[in-house]
């Protein structure tokens, strides 16, 4: 989809360049962006965070929300891919960088619209728009006309060995002494499972499209790779700042960045090791709907 994903040649054409390797500069003032958030976060809210604004959410501490991402990243590394590796290389880096600034600003563009949208349904609209239809439309004619401004190579593995870092991300997050808890009241049951239908389109497909797929891997190619994790999931995180939190806007961006900004370092790692999407998919899906699955589950049996 979009960006051509051959397996790895024998050969590779003088046009096209390896990504760039991690300025440290850069990255240690990435780290240091989510250093400050998480202990921001920490320091403001001492007997720990509100996920959600759903009745029924009990704080929770800011480590046990953290643990999931963490320990999915740490599975994600330390798993092994059977042959080759997953890199990503510019073909053309003039338009990957115009690719990359123009993903940018619908990232921003949705994060700065939010606020000001009249009706709920909106935000399901214009996520759809900026995330899915946009982006796949205006790269998929720019790369039929002028060809793909990357390279991907990915790595050869057994799909069941990716399920492991997708469950410990979509299950911790979800049940047991990390869960970020679960609403008192449910909506009736057929606007809960069109709102769920909904959420796991434009967020679990859409976000991972948008964040992953597209910015991330053009950040890997032009910035190094995990300065394309840590960049795209920075913007991931801000997103949220808008829709998860009611403080100053400033500590609400913070907070975004330590909650979902890291979910979505955790989900940049688990894109760079393997480039499948549908494994970043399925983790957004459960990190959202698992809560949701259960409850249906409950209800029908």
């Amino acid at each position: 989809m979009i960006d051509s994903c051959p397996p790895r040649a024998a050969g590779t054409p003088q046009s096209v360049t390896r990504a760039r390797a991690d300025r440290p500069v850069i990255l240690g003032t990435l780290i240091g962006l989510f250093a400050l958030a998480i202990a921001v976060t920490m320091l403001r809210n001492p007997q720990g965070v509100v996920v959600s604004a759903d009745p029924g959410y009990a704080p929770v501490a800011l480590p046990l929300l953290l643990a999931p991402a963490a320990f999915a990243i740490v599975v994600t590394l330390l798993l092994p891919t059977e042959r080759g590796g997953s890199t990503v290389a510019v073909r053309r880096r003039r338009s990957a960088l115009g690719e990359a600034w123009g993903l940018i600003a619908l990232a921003l563009g949705f994060t700065l619209l939010v606020p000001v949208l009249p009706l709920p349904e909106d935000y399901i609209l214009l996520k759809a728009a900026l995330f899915l239809v946009v982006p796949v439309v205006v790269l998929g004619v720019l790369g039929r006309r002028r060809g793909h401004s990357l390279r991907i190579e990915r790595s050869q593995v057994a799909p069941w060995i990716m399920l492991g870092p997708v469950l410990v991300l979509g299950v911790l997050s979800s049940v047991g002494p990390f869960a970020s808890g679960m609403p008192s009241s449910w909506p009736h049951l057929a606007v809960l499972v069109i709102a769920a239908t909904a959420t796991a389109i434009t967020a679990g497909v859409g976000e991972e499209v948008l964040y992953r797929r597209l910015l991330q891997t053009r950040l890997e190619g032009l910035t190094g790779p995990w300065t394309g994790i840590l960049a795209a999931s920075l913007l991931f995180g801000l997103m949220h700042a808008f829709s998860h939190g009611e403080g100053p806007l400033w500590a609400d961006g913070l907070q975004a960045i330590a909650l979902q900004g890291t979910t979505g370092i955790a989900l940049g790692v688990i894109w760079a090791r393997w480039r499948r999407l549908w494994a970043c998919v399925l983790a957004h899906v459960l990190l959202n709907g698992l809560v949701v699955i259960l409850h249906l589950l409950d209800v029908l049996t």
